[in-house]
């Protein structure tokens, strides 16, 4: 088994020159280059948050690349042997926290990435705190190809309002491999936004409680002008042409700014759909919930995500009025 314990010094591997010398002086031809079998690996982990909680606290002990010869084991303990811990209510939209930094790892296809989650990880909710619990210990993400001379950075996004589910008579909380995702750190955008006033305190949303809670964007991977086939996270939706939300930001005030705002980081290039919901917070993974539960979307708008730039989109009352 190819194993990597960290702390870890590496060195990106760069292009040499091969080949002997040559009697003939008057050549220019520059020797043929050298490829490295090896290339550097990185993976981050990020957030999209969920309402009723105030913590997910994850403990990360290692990662698993399998598909490419031997299992290759990456140790991701801290320097006391401890596993690494990570709030994710604290690295939503672009923030991120580091698991591991240029690794170096042989080149390759590998089928896919484990990530092993120890059962010291907890979340903390408004009924109290439970223990986090991952199926198996460890999270089955897609695999990746590491190229030579190319480094392999990554983040894993959770998306918890997909991902954490609460089992009555249980006491614990479930994090499902269903809302987490990998992304590729050099094809990814970033889309932020504000929501106006108007409505963050529309008459549809009267029947919370709490006019802060429940706030949030869903985003669709194309465009769709139907905000009727807009689905929740739903993992069987019973309207069959529904579509299904690539992930969720929450829409929360900003106190410098006196603005409504969100931000979704770790969106793959390309084109979407992005609705706003006053009613997120009775979003149920497990469950379909629509307009006759009381979910539904106010706003929508289509969004260009492009590599390394960010998105802008403003939802006004008159996006609402006109349905654009």
């Amino acid at each position: 088994m190819y194993k990597v314990i960290l702390p870890l010094v590496s060195s990106v591997c760069l292009l040499s020159a091969c080949g002997g010398g040559s009697d003939n002086s008057s050549s220019n031809t520059a020797p043929p280059a050298q490829t490295s079998n090896k290339t550097n690996f990185s993976m981050n982990v990020s957030d999209a948050p969920v309402d009723n909680a105030t913590k997910v606290v994850v403990y990360f002990d290692a990662i698993t690349l399998e598909g490419n010869g031997d299992p290759i084991v990456i140790d991701v303990k801290d320097e006391n042997s401890e596993a690494k811990s990570v709030d994710l209510l604290t690295v939503q939209g672009s923030d991120f926290a580091s698991l591991v930094t240029d690794v170096e790892i042989p080149t390759g296809e590998y089928s896919q990435i484990r990530l092993h989650v120890t059962d010291e990880s907890y979340i903390e909710m408004l009924g109290g705190t439970f223990n986090l619990r991952v199926p198996s210990g460890e999270l089955k993400l897609d695999g990746i190809t590491a190229q030579a001379n190319v480094e392999a950075a990554y983040t894993v996004e959770f998306d918890l309002r997909k991902s954490l589910v609460d089992p009555v008579g249980q006491q614990a909380v479930f994090l499902k491999p269903r809302g987490v995702r990998l992304v590729a750190n050099n094809d990814i955008g970033t889309i932020n936004g504000t929501v106006s006033t108007d409505l963050i305190n529309d008459e549809s949303c009267a029947s919370k409680t709490d006019m802060e809670m429940g706030n949030a964007v869903y985003i669709y991977q194309g465009e769709h002008t139907d905000m009727t086939l807009l689905g929740d996270d739903a993992d069987e939706p019973e309207n069959q042409d529904e579509v299904t939300p690539f992930t969720t930001a929450a829409v929360n005030f900003n106190d410098d700014t006196q603005a409504y705002e969100f931000e979704a980081g770790y969106v793959p290039t390309g084109e979407y759909t992005v609705a706003f919901s006053c009613m997120a917070q009775i979003d149920e993974p497990e469950t379909d919930q629509n307009a006759q539960d009381g979910f539904s979307f106010l706003a929508s708008q289509s969004a260009m995500v492009e590599a390394n730039q960010t998105t802008h989109v403003e939802f006004t009352a008159t996006e609402q009025a006109s349905g654009e």
